[in-house]
């Protein structure tokens, strides 16, 4: 009882709230954000640091294991906290599109030969899917076979 007679007013406070909070949105896409200059300069020299030390741990991991998820996660997990530290340090907002510009360049000249995804399971050869599919359906006629001769011998 007490819901119907609120009703009313719930509906009309939340359409008086979707226009209060409506007129006040404003979007990514329409806002031009005003990057700090220096935010704009980390690509060129502030993550230079981070990027040595990145590129020194990956040249003593083996380029064939560069695509190993546990071989790299160390070194990748230091990079990320470098270029988060540095990015905090100069008062840039974290990730920001020269982060993520740098981020490309490392996954394009590390990861760039690496399957998108890992394949757990590698399906199993045609030759054993088959055998595999055709002894069970073999035996089926087989065994239907001996259910209806072993009824008939019983009468």
């Amino acid at each position: 009882m007490i819901f119907l007679l609120l009703f009313p007013v719930l509906v009309l406070g939340e359409i008086q709230l979707q226009s209060n909070v409506s007129s006040n949105v404003t979007f990514e896409d329409d806002e031009s954000f005003d990057v700090i200059p220096q935010c704009n300069e980390l690509g060129q020299g502030s993550y230079s640091m981070c990027w040595e030390m990145f590129h020194t741990e990956m040249k003593d991991i083996n380029k064939e294991l560069w695509c190993e998820w546990d071989q790299v996660i160390r070194p990748y997990d230091q990079l990320t906290k470098c270029i988060e530290s540095w990015t905090t340090y100069l008062g840039c907002y974290f990730p920001n599109q020269v982060v993520q510009d740098f981020f490309i360049q490392i996954h394009s000249h590390f990861f760039q030969a690496c399957p998108e995804e890992e394949q757990l399971f590698p399906d199993a050869p045609s030759g054993v899917v088959l055998t595999l599919t055709l002894i069970p359906v073999s035996l089926i006629p087989i065994l239907v076979f001996l259910v209806v001769w072993k009824s008939k011998i019983r009468h």
